[in-house]
């Protein structure tokens, strides 16, 4: 299996860089890819300080990639399409996360978001897995990379300090009740563990 690149929206980023838990991507992920427009809507964020110097900390050590969506590229192209509301009945969809669809569907990538409502019917369309805060944080659990207070106590720090809303209020409820689900709806099957795997070689 060749591994997807993974394409991130400002959101999952959100509930990692304000909270200082940056490792936990370092940890699961060979890099982070995030759409230029991204990028942007980050370090222009005031609320919280520490996402710019995370998100620049990751950049210098080549953890953290920027990709850039070229208009004259088929994945301007599909950018503008989706920007514009042409794929969602007219919603306009943000640029953050428009960028991140269109590179995850001309390179058969992967979509990061928590903003289902935006993406869910696009990557549907296009077979396209989803990977939100939530799957990240119960794949931790599932590698045995955090345990379960660990995970717990995460999962607290993004719903208090920051301004992400999580599935549901406690991880085991999530972890219970609605992760197996997802990695068959959003994930659309993806092997994830085989991706981490692949990851660390």
């Amino acid at each position: 299996m060749v591994d997807k690149p993974i394409f991130y929206d400002s959101d999952v980023l959100i509930c990692f860089l304000a909270i200082n838990q940056s490792d936990i991507l370092k940890n699961l992920f060979s890099k982070v890819i995030v759409p230029e427009p991204v990028y942007i809507e980050l370090i222009n964020i005031t609320v919280y300080q520490n996402i710019k110097q995370n998100l620049n900390f990751l950049i210098q050590e080549n953890f953290v990639e920027i990709a850039e969506v070229d208009f004259a590229s088929p994945e301007g192209n599909v950018y503008n399409m989706i920007r514009r509301g042409y794929w969602s009945d007219g919603n306009v969809i943000g640029r953050g996360v428009s960028a991140a669809m269109a590179l995850a569907i001309e390179n058969n990538g992967i979509v990061a978001s928590n903003n289902l409502s935006d993406v869910q019917e696009i990557c549907d369309d296009y077979e396209i897995p989803i990977i939100t805060a939530s799957i990240i944080l119960a794949f931790c659990f599932e590698l045995n990379l955090m345990d379960n207070e660990e995970v717990e106590s995460i999962w607290q720090k993004i719903l208090t300090d920051t301004k992400q809303i999580m599935p549901t209020q406690t991880f085991r409820k999530y972890y219970d009740e609605l992760f197996k689900n997802d990695c068959n709806v959003l994930l659309k099957g993806y092997d994830f563990k085989k991706h981490y795997l692949n990851s660390k070689k």
